[in-house]
């Protein structure tokens, strides 16, 4: 083999060790469970079978999307994104949403107005509008308004070392208006990106996508 065969295999094999390093230690590549909960929760954002990588090492910030422990079931994952830190006052209202006096709301709607999401009860799909929210220096689609239900209004003071979460999916959510505030240090990995969906990789129009 010529000495520029042997570089290449090198050069190959350096980059494979890199990989595998970064899967080891820092990357996790994980397909959303197709819940029925967690499903209608993440949209707009994404849905079950989606196949993500997860970054597990850092302290994600306000406005990102996370990975946690299901607070209510540890062998399970909730995902929301981080609508309030330590100290912070949330307020809901909807799908409205307050920071410490701050109000984040739509500001454009999404390439397309409506989004079908299945109703986790009924197994129904329904149209619910979609937006998009500058939050924490980002943005991020939103859904909101699909259910004519009354309208429910809550305030969180977010106590030391915890954090409040809200689904994307602010009408079919399951986030910390459910089951309360979830401990930061147990919720640091952040999604980044959507490798492709549960059609696979010929669905072109939801692969290689960075996460908001």
């Amino acid at each position: 083999m010529s000495k520029y065969g042997r570089g290449f295999l090198w050069t190959i094999g350096i980059l494979a060790a890199l990989v595998l390093g970064l899967r080891a230690f820092v990357l996790d590549v994980w397909t959303i469970p197709e819940d029925p909960v967690l499903s209608a929760s993440i949209a707009p954002t994404l849905t079950g079978g989606d196949v993500v990588l997860v970054l597990t090492r850092g302290t994600p910030g306000f406005g990102e999307l996370v990975r946690c422990p299901d607070p209510e079931d540890p062998q399970h994952f909730v995902v929301g994104r981080i609508a309030g830190l330590e100290g912070d006052t949330v307020e809901t209202e909807g799908g409205s949403l307050l920071v410490n006096g701050k109000r984040y709301d739509g500001e454009t709607v999404c390439k397309s107005p409506k989004i079908s999401v299945r109703d986790p009860s009924s197994g129904n799909e329904v149209q619910i509008p979609c937006d998009v929210v500058s939050m924490g220096g980002g943005w991020h689609y939103r859904a909101h308004g699909g259910r004519p239900f009354k309208v429910v209004h809550t305030r969180t003071d977010v106590g030391g070392g915890m954090v409040f979460l809200l689904s994307d999916d602010r009408e079919y959510h399951d986030d910390s208006r459910d089951f309360g505030v979830i401990t930061r240090a147990v919720c640091k990995q952040r999604i980044l990106f959507r490798l492709w969906s549960k059609a696979g990789w010929s669905d072109d129009e939801n692969r290689m996508d960075y996460i908001h």
